[in-house]
């Protein structure tokens, strides 16, 4: 069952600025790296329309995950983040940076009192080895990260697992693979150091045998070298004095989910009704924690105005 989301959570606010000279975390080490998470699927993007086509609705998805549970596309989700959080790691220290141990933040208050929102619950999100699947940042989080790890910067890395047609003029023949890595970072005092998205497509491909039939293991043997390209692409940019080449903030690509045309029915309406229930709950545990109205919005995709009212 395919069901429809408008827009994607954003790892982090969407910021505008004059280009200027990106930061070297070579002055900013060591480096807590709060979070590195990925997707349980891999769904279709369609460059064209910047479009991604999901079978993973919001509550939908374990449901889906189950009936294909043979498709290596879901079946290495776990090893596909895995990896790319061990070479994010490995290259960091390949350019010379100080990586912090995540088991040492799991021993920080600050990080046991992030808690988790409805969508890790749901395993809409796989963290990776370590890590806990922290889909938002705010200033005091990462100060008090800074402070209670001895950390002089904190990195939030999320990468996002997709594939595409590849034409041959307007005859699709093929599958390739996509990723898309979405960093953000702060210093020790919360201002922020890095907010980059990076993109790759594999020049490889594998042949489109029918319109539902291809190699998928095949597929999975691709992100490899895309996560090193990704990864890579960050750390020169962002490691050592010559990196001005490039403009300081990105805009955030907005995928817009493609809904499948259906007539709603009772259990359509029920599952949203307990979506929201689920939603309303979160927000309510993250007000009850100390964060703002604005911060458990973001996190939860509720209006401001419907998490005021839960105060109340």
């Amino acid at each position: 069952m395919k069901k429809s989301i408008c827009g994607i959570l954003c790892l982090v606010p969407i910021f505008f600025a004059c280009k200027s000279v990106p930061a070297d975390l070579s002055a900013y080490t060591p480096i807590a790296i709060m979070t590195v998470y990925g997707n349980p699927s891999v769904p279709w993007y369609n460059e064209s329309t910047n479009t991604e086509t999901v079978d993973d609705g919001i509550l939908s998805g374990a449901v889906n995950r189950m009936i294909n549970k043979k498709n290596p596309e879901n079946t290495t989700a776990q090893e596909r983040i895995d990896e790319a959080s061990a070479l994010l790691s490995e290259r960091m220290r390949d350019f010379g940076l100080e990586v912090i141990d995540p088991t040492v933040l799991k021993d920080c208050p600050i990080y046991k009192d992030t808690g988790k929102n409805f969508l890790d619950y749901l395993g809409n999100t796989v963290p990776a080895n370590g890590y806990d699947a922290i889909t938002s940042s705010n200033g005091k989080l990462n100060r008090s990260m800074c402070k209670q790890s001895g950390a002089a910067s904190v990195l939030y890395v999320n990468f996002r697992f997709q594939k595409v047609i590849v034409k041959d003029g307007v005859r699709n023949k093929g599958v390739t693979a996509r990723l898309v890595m979405s960093v953000f970072g702060t210093d020790a005092s919360g201002k922020r150091l890095v907010n980059r998205e990076y993109k790759a497509v594999s020049s490889d491909y594998t042949e489109l045998i029918k319109s539902s039939d291809w190699d998928k293991d095949k597929i999975m043997t691709f992100y490899p070298a895309l996560q090193n390209r990704v990864i890579t692409e960050f750390l020169s940019e962002f490691v050592g004095a010559n990196n001005d080449s490039k403009p300081a903030d990105y805009k955030p690509t907005a995928i817009t989910l493609k809904p499948k045309q259906t007539e709603p029915t009772l259990a359509d309406a029920q599952t949203e009704d307990a979506v929201l229930a689920e939603k309303q709950a979160t927000a309510k545990k993250l007000l009850d924690r100390g964060m703002s109205t604005q911060e458990a919005a973001e996190i939860t995709g509720l209006p401001v105005e419907d998490v005021e009212a839960l105060q109340n």
